[in-house]
C-alpha cells in the first residue's frame, strides 16, 4: 500500500458535483423529493394510478438512501486524487490544454475584482491559500469580511470569453456544479451570502496578438498586411475589447444559497465513503498482477 493517508482525504469544492455522482443503482432520493413523496402518501387511495407509479418510483429511491453507488464521474475525479496523491502525476490531456478560454478566466481574475469593487463600491479582498474544513477545501477568487473564516461574502468569478457568450449567461444561469462549489466555499468560511459573478473584461494585449496569428491561419493568409485578413480583423480586434461598455453591464451575478442540512450530510457522507473507498482500491492496486 502507498504511504498516503486516506482519512486525510478532502473533497475540492470544485468537485463537489463530481463525486456526488452516482451509479444507476445507487440514485438517490433528494430532499424535494421526499417532500413529494410524502404528498403523495397522504392522498391514500384517492391518488391516481399516475400518481401510485410515481410513489413506487419515489420509494425506490428512498429505498436507496445511504446507499452509495459511485458514477464514472465521481470515480473519474478520486483517479485524479489518488494519481497525484500516490505519484505526483496530473491527467495530461486535461491540464495541457491551454484553449484561450482557460487562458483568459484566469489571466483577467485580477481584472474582474477591480470590476466588481467599481461596480459594487466595495473592495473585495483575496486570499490565495487553499482553505478548508474536515471534509471539503477549496480556493476563493474574492471575499468581504474579517477574515477568510469570518467571511460574509464570497464571490467567485466566471469570466465570460466574449459578449455574446456574457449575454448568453444572463439567461441560462449557474453552469453544473457552480452552486455546490459556491455551497462548499461557504460551508468552509461560514459565509451565507455566496455569488457567482459573471464578468466581461478584456483580452489582454498578449491575447490579442495570438488571436490575430489565429486568424491569419484560419483565412490562410501570408501576413497580416493580407486583403483579407485587414477586411476581418477589425471585427475581431473591436469583440475583444469591452472597456466601451458600461461596468454595470458587465457584471451579472447569480445568488447561490447555502448547503441545506440535507446537502451539507450528503456530501459529508460521500467524502466518508470516498476515503474508504480509496483506502480499499489502495491495497487492491498494491497488490495487483501479484
Amino acid at each position: 500500500m502507498s504511504t498516503v493517508n486516506w482519512d486525510l482525504f478532502k473533497c475540492r469544492c470544485s468537485a463537489i458535483s463530481d463525486l456526488l455522482s452516482n451509479g444507476k443503482e445507487g440514485q438517490q432520493i433528494t430532499a424535494n423529493q421526499e417532500t413529494e413523496l410524502k404528498r403523495l402518501e397522504d392522498r391514500g387511495d384517492t391518488a391516481t394510478d399516475k400518481q401510485k407509479e410515481e410513489i413506487e418510483r419515489l420509494r425506490t429511491l428512498k429505498a436507496n438512501k445511504g446507499k452509495i453507488v459511485l458514477g464514472i464521474t465521481a470515480i473519474d475525479y478520486l483517479m485524479q486524487v489518488y494519481s497525484w496523491e500516490t505519484e505526483q502525476m496530473i491527467a495530461v490531456g486535461k491540464e495541457s490544454l491551454d484553449v484561450m478560454q482557460l487562458r483568459k478566466g484566469k489571466i483577467g481574475e485580477k481584472e474582474a475584482g477591480m470590476l466588481l469593487n467599481e461596480v459594487d463600491g466595495v473592495e473585495y479582498l483575496q486570499d490565495k491559500n487553499r482553505i478548508f474544513n474536515d471534509f471539503l477545501s477549496g480556493e476563493i477568487d474574492f471575499f468581504l469580511g474579517d477574515g477568510i473564516y469570518k467571511a460574509k461574502n464570497v464571490t467567485d468569478t466566471k469570466n465570460a470569453f466574449d459578449y455574446p457568450t456574457f449575454l448568453k449567461k444572463i439567461h441560462v444561469g449557474l453552469e453544473p456544479g457552480q452552486k455546490e462549489q459556491l455551497q462548499g466555499y461557504g460551508d468552509i468560511t461560514g459565509a451565507g451570502d455566496l455569488v457567482v459573478a459573471n464578468c466581461l473584461v478584456s483580452f489582454t494585449p498578449e491575447m490579442i496578438d495570438d488571436m490575430k496569428w489565429k486568424v491569419i491561419r484560419k483565412l490562410n493568409c501570408a501576413t497580416d498586411e493580407s486583403p483579407e485578413f485587414r477586411e476581418k480583423w477589425p471585427d475581431f480586434e473591436r469583440s475583444m475589447i469591452f472597456e466601451r461598455i458600461a461596468p454595470h453591464k458587465r457584471v451579472h451575478k447569480i445568488k447561490v444559497e447555502p448547503f441545506t442540512e440535507f446537502e451539507k450530510q450528503k456530501i459529508y457522507d460521500r467524502v466518508k465513503f470516498a476515503r474508504e473507498w480509496l483506502w480499499k482500491f489502495d491495497a487492491e492496486h498494491e497488490n495487483r498482477n501479484k
